[in-house]
């Protein structure tokens, strides 16, 4: 049956924040929900899946993420109502304990032609609660300066849905016959068929927002996308002056890497503005995320190798970012300036040894030397900064910065709390807007590989040129197949 298509656009979109309350338990929720696409072009559809504890009415009323005035979100309209029923449980595959939602769709969005791209949340609204589900609306066809790249890869990787202290499973934990979270039953795939847990806002998205809000702001020239868009080919990257990833994006297919590095090759930029990015390698299979970890992954020869870590395939992560996810953060550590001198710094006003308190946290990246280092021309380290490691130990995080041979700009934070210091309200820091702004007016200027044409054609002698290389030759000749023992890293677990 064709869902119901009723949209009502208000009049005057204004700033306005959702009302969604918290929720402990997503077997209490009155409504739940998931889109049939994590992104969306103007004038496509895009359908919702809902359901209710008990049969009611629901309306579906669809926010834009931004800056507008003291509001984050804007209000642009709501569905018609909706006759929502009880849809049929979730399906755990025995094997892999891939969790999914046979749900038929309730209610489409035509997605109206003026709408501008970006990060996008409707909530559904029904008596008695309110749950949001996140997409994001993309225009390819507009070339604008800059591509933010929204990491859904790792919103799913985290989403433990049903959270119920009975059934929910991530790529990191699953229930245990006491309710309590046991990494030995994680699963080894996730869906996109199937709402986000608990308010159903993913839990890695507000300082993806964060940087949203501060971006817009400024009023920079921005194009959005998301993990999946650069899986599957849809971002040509070099259309861009550089791409940003705002958010923790752990989780990588080979798709991602290929698109990335295709972007380096034709002199395009990179701004890593969180930490522990492009680690774990992963397949894109449709709506499924399969990622096995320290498991034996059944698929074994085909290129790049098995679900494991990047730098367990000898692609470390830092070989593309400069620097590499070390450890999660015990206690929110200062960030310590290194190097003041540089370009990025002075913009800031800062000096040698200056600290941002609190700025380290969450999880932090370093340069390490056992493993390949990065291909640049320049490479500086931003920050070196002490904290406790969640094993009580001491490390050092690093913010660097280098520059690929074809021109391209890489530029890694090393902390989950960057964008946290340009967009959450009372937490701003005025310096760090300062050197970020350099940064993108340094990448913007455009010193490297200026024309589109000329991009292409650098790209493709970089390709050329990889593929005769003898390492290329040999890995094709020889997929990787390695079995990993170590221990899947730490995380912090949803407390219920």
């Amino acid at each position: 049956m064709r869902p119901l298509d009723g949209f009502i656009p208000v009049t005057s979109p204004v700033g306005t924040a959702p009302d969604v309350p918290d929720l402990a338990d997503d077997a209490a929720a009155p409504v739940k929900g998931f889109a049939s696409e994590t992104a969306v072009a103007p004038g496509e559809p895009i359908d919702f899946h809902i359901s209710v504890a008990e049969p009611s009415t629901v309306t579906v009323d669809v926010y834009r993420v931004g800056h507008f005035g003291d509001e984050r979100t804007e209000l642009l309209g709501s569905s018609e109502p909706i006759a929502a029923v009880v849809q049929p449980a979730p399906v755990t595959d025995a094997g892999t304990g891939l969790i999914t939602c046979p749900w038929t769709a309730s209610w489409r969005l035509n997605v109206p032609h003026d709408w501008k791209s970006g990060a996008y949340l409707a909530v559904l609204r029904t008596d008695g609660g309110a749950n949001y589900v996140p997409f994001v609306v993309r225009n390819l066809r507009n070339h604008a300066s800059w591509l933010v790249v929204v990491p859904f890869a790792c919103y799913q990787a985290y989403n433990m849905y049903p959270f119920d202290g009975a059934r929910g499973k991530n790529l990191y934990y699953g229930f245990d016959g006491e309710g309590e979270q046991s990494s030995a039953l994680r699963a080894q795939a996730v869906s996109f068929q199937r709402p986000y847990e608990l308010t159903g806002m993913p839990r890695e998205a507000e300082r993806v927002h964060d940087f949203i809000v501060w971006a817009e702001r400024q009023g920079y020239d921005l194009e959005y996308a998301t993990s999946a868009d650069l899986n599957d080919g849809r971002v040509d990257p070099l259309d861009y002056k550089g791409l940003i990833f705002p958010g923790h994006d752990e989780y990588w297919s080979a798709g991602m890497r290929k698109t990335l590095v295709r972007a380096f090759d034709g002199g395009v930029s990179a701004v890593f503005l969180q930490a522990n990015n492009a680690y774990w390698h992963i397949r894109y299979e449709g709506s499924t995320i399969t990622c096995y970890k320290s498991r034996q992954d059944p698929v074994k020869n085909k290129r790049p190798g098995q679900t494991v870590m990047w730098r367990d395939l000898r692609l470390p992560e830092q070989e593309l970012l400069g620097a590499q996810y070390v450890s999660v953060v015990k206690d929110d550590a200062p960030l310590v300036v290194a190097n003041a001198d540089h370009w990025f710094w002075q913009a800031a006003g800062v000096a040698e040894g200056e600290a941002f308190p609190g700025l380290v946290g969450g999880e932090a990246d370093s340069v390490q030397e056992k493993y390949q280092k990065a291909d640049s021309s320049e490479f500086t380290i931003l920050s070196r900064s002490p904290y406790t490691d969640g094993a009580g130990g001491d490390r050092v995080q690093h913010t660097v910065l280098h520059r690929k041979p074809s021109g391209a700009w890489v530029f890694d934070a090393g902390t989950f709390y960057w964008p946290v210091a340009l967009g959450r309200a009372g937490q701003v820091d005025p310096r760090i807007e300062a050197a970020t702004a350099a940064l993108l007016a340094r990448i913007a200027a455009g010193d490297g590989l200026a024309s589109p044409g000329a991009r292409r054609r650098a790209a493709l002698a970089a390709a050329l040129k990889r593929e005769a290389s003898p390492a290329a030759v040999s890995a094709k000749a020889k997929p990787v197949v390695k079995r990993v023992g170590r221990k899947v890293k730490r995380t912090l677990k949803r407390s219920s």
